[in-house]
C-alpha cells in the first residue's frame, strides 16, 4: 500500500509539473507573436515624440502672477507664491527681452528689504532664516545678504524666498521688493 502510495504521489508530482511547464509554454508562444508586430510601434513613438516637442515649449513658460520692470531693462515676474506647512514660497523669475542691448544682466536685491504684507490682517513678514542664521533665499550671493540672479536673453534668472505662512484665513498678500516695485493682491495657493 505504501508503494502505491509513493507511486501516486510521484505521479502526482509529475502532473503538477507538466502542467506548469505548460503555462510556461503558452506564455512563450504569445511573446514571439507579439515581436512581429513591434515594427508598428515606431510610427507611433514618433507621433509620441512629435507631442513631446509639442509640449515641451509650454513647461519653461510658467504663468505669471504679476509683472513689474526691473533693473536695466528687465522684467520680474512673480510665478509662485505657495503656502506648504507653515512656509510661504514665493518665486520670481527675471528675463531679458529680446531687444535688449545686452545678453544678460545681473537683478540683485538685499534680503532685509523684501517683505510681503498679509493683505487680511496688515501684518509685515520678512525672509526666513534658517539655525545657522541664513536667509532662506536662492541664489545667495557672496555675502549671504542679498540674491543675484542672472537675467539672460536665452532664460530668465529665478529668485526664491522663504517666509512664514500667513493665517489659513488670508487669501492674498502683496510682496515689495527694492527696485522692483511690489505685486498687490497676490493670491495664495495652499
Amino acid at each position: 500500500m505504501q508503494k502505491s502510495l509513493v507511486v501516486a504521489s510521484a505521479l502526482a508530482l509529475s502532473l503538477a509539473a507538466c502542467s506548469q511547464e505548460k503555462p510556461a509554454e503558452t506564455t512563450t508562444a504569445p511573446a514571439a507573436t507579439e515581436t512581429p508586430t513591434a515594427p508598428a510601434a515606431p510610427a507611433d513613438a514618433s507621433a509620441g515624440v512629435e507631442r513631446a516637442e509639442t509640449a515641451a515649449p509650454a513647461a519653461p513658460a510658467t504663468p505669471a502672477l504679476g509683472t513689474q520692470p526691473g533693473p536695466r531693462g528687465t522684467q520680474v515676474a512673480l510665478t509662485k507664491a505657495r503656502v506648504v506647512g507653515d512656509i510661504l514660497t514665493v518665486e520670481l523669475q527675471a528675463s531679458l527681452p529680446p531687444t535688449a542691448d545686452s545678453n544678460s544682466e545681473t537683478v540683485r536685491a538685499e534680503i532685509d528689504q523684501i517683505s510681503y504684507i498679509d493683505d487680511a490682517t496688515s501684518r509685515k513678514y520678512n525672509v526666513l532664516k534658517d539655525q545657522s542664521g541664513m536667509y532662506m533665499a536662492l541664489p545667495l550671493d557672496y555675502s549671504k545678504k542679498s540674491v543675484a540672479a542672472d537675467a539672460r536673453k536665452s532664460g530668465p534668472g529665478i529668485m526664491s524666498f522663504k517666509f512664514p505662512a500667513p493665517p489659513a484665513t488670508s487669501t492674498t498678500i502683496s510682496l515689495s521688493l527694492p527696485g522692483m516695485g511690489s505685486f498687490d493682491g497676490i493670491t495664495i495657493q495652499r
